[in-house]
């Protein structure tokens, strides 16, 4: 298997849009330069928080291009290449890596069944197409198809470069993968940050968060490396509303997310790809606060 340095804050990159619905590559660089700025270790794109389900391949292959230029080399760069074809995904694989990417994530497609043999072929096959290191996510609350750990190992004997696994699960969830790969592959918790320090404690190797409070995220990451666990916790206690009232669905979380880049001065066109749900006045009074609470202010 293949060894990266993956390791730390590596946030879920926000897709941004223009009024008429086209993707927006000028807010995607500014974006990009925001989590640069914040401090992240890494990036990942086109994943459930860059709404990639309402992205075509060719948009995909566009704004990762942008986003690569962006970073210049200075942190990797992680492509999502899932799709519901094995075909789709391999293309998608072959231009990250054309595009400079540093490595590809592969969900599972949704109508694949769970922990299956079309599940793994579907894996190893793109996995063999590139080169690039391979980090596996799992979500089955989101995405309604398990994995799984047996699956996982399975292709670990089969695709030399798989490097990572991207989980949403809790910390105990987590704390078992990472006892099973310990030492073989990365472990990186997801569900937007809201169990940072526990993932951390119990064997994750970084957090694939959203992107909109990444410099807080990377604050309390690095408190906790340097050993100061009770000062991160104390951050992020004030943290902790914000995300929890963000991590209600999928498409709450995306449309509050881009409200808070917006507030901070990242982008100016905060509304989802259509059709979608947006926020409500009460929505946007109770983010108002915690940014306030938070001390958030435009960048």
């Amino acid at each position: 298997m293949t060894q990266t340095s993956w390791t730390g804050i590596y946030p879920s990159l926000a897709t941004p849009f223009v009024e008429s619905g086209g993707i927006d590559l000028e807010a995607q660089r500014a974006i990009t330069r925001f989590a640069l700025q914040g401090g992240a270790h890494g990036l990942i794109c086109f994943g459930l928080a860059g709404e990639v389900f309402r992205l075509t391949p060719q948009e995909r292959i566009e704004l990762l291009e942008v986003i690569v230029d962006e970073v210049d080399g200075r942190i990797p760069v992680l492509a999502g290449v899932g799709t519901e074809s094995e075909y789709h995904s391999v293309r998608l694989a072959r231009a990250a890596a054309g595009a400079g990417a540093s490595g590809i994530v592969i969900p599972p497609p949704l109508t694949c069944p769970s922990a299956s043999a079309p599940l793994l072929r579907y894996f190893e096959r793109i996995a063999g197409a590139v080169e690039l290191p391979v980090m596996i996510q799992d979500a089955p609350e989101y995405l309604r198809v398990e994995v799984g750990p047996e699956l996982v190992a399975t292709l670990a004997q089969r695709a030399p470069n798989l490097a990572a696994v991207k989980l949403e699960v809790g910390p105990d969830g987590l704390g078992r993968w990472a006892g099973e790969f310990a030492g073989r592959l990365a472990i990186f918790g997801g569900n937007g940050g809201l169990y940072l320090i526990d993932c951390l404690d119990h064997g994750a190797s970084g957090i694939a968060p959203g992107v909109d409070t990444v410099d807080v995220l990377v604050e309390i990451h690095d408190l906790w490396s340097a050993d100061r666990a009770d000062e991160a916790w104390e951050r992020m206690r004030l943290l902790l509303p914000l995300l929890t009232f963000q991590m209600q669905t999928i498409d709450h979380y995306n449309a509050t997310a881009k409200y808070v880049l917006q507030q901070r001065g990242v982008i100016s066109w905060a509304e989802m790809r259509a059709p979608a749900v947006g926020l409500d006045d009460v929505s946007r009074g109770i983010l108002d606060r915690y940014l306030k609470t938070l001390r958030l202010v435009a960048v």
